[in-house]
């Protein structure tokens, strides 16, 4: 198996970890042979939060700065910057009311917003990711609300 890493290269086990069982298959490994990096089990896609947040079944939580929370965001977030989250553990319990909380960030690699739910999972809540923050919510053509 080690060598079978090492001749794949570090580009391939990247694509192969993105693309999951279905490339797991063809070149023959088990599931147990692949892990996912660290975080991805936080993770929520696009595809998948839209249809929750239509139905109010998630509570958004917005980890930017202030500006870009004004600027515009995914309608119904909440804004509770990264830096302020561990303040505001409590509040965030009392008003997700049992339901999943997903942060999102602009950060390409949703650095900000794993932090955020690595933390909020950490201290018993369940908390997600979005995959591609706002930046693909607004790629996607969803609705922006702004204050105004």
């Amino acid at each position: 198996m080690e060598y079978l890493w090492r001749r794949v290269g570090t580009r391939l086990w990247v694509v192969l970890a993105a693309m999951g069982v279905t490339m797991v298959a063809l070149v023959g490994l088990s599931r147990a042979d692949v892990q996912q990096p660290p975080g991805n089990e936080l993770a929520m896609a696009l595809a998948d939060f839209q249809p929750l947040h239509a139905q109010g079944k998630v509570m958004v939580v917005d980890v930017r700065d202030a500006d870009s929370f004004a600027n515009g965001h995914i309608p119904g977030a909440v804004h509770v910057p990264v830096r302020e989250i561990e303040a505001q553990l409590a509040a965030l319990k009392k008003a997700s009311a049992g339901r999943v909380l997903v942060t999102y960030c602009s950060c390409p690699t949703e650095a900000s917003s794993l932090r955020a739910a690595q933390h909020l999972s950490g201290a018993g809540l369940r908390a997600r990711a979005l995959v591609g923050g706002f930046p693909k919510w607004v790629e996607a053509g969803a609705a922006i609300a702004r204050d105004v």
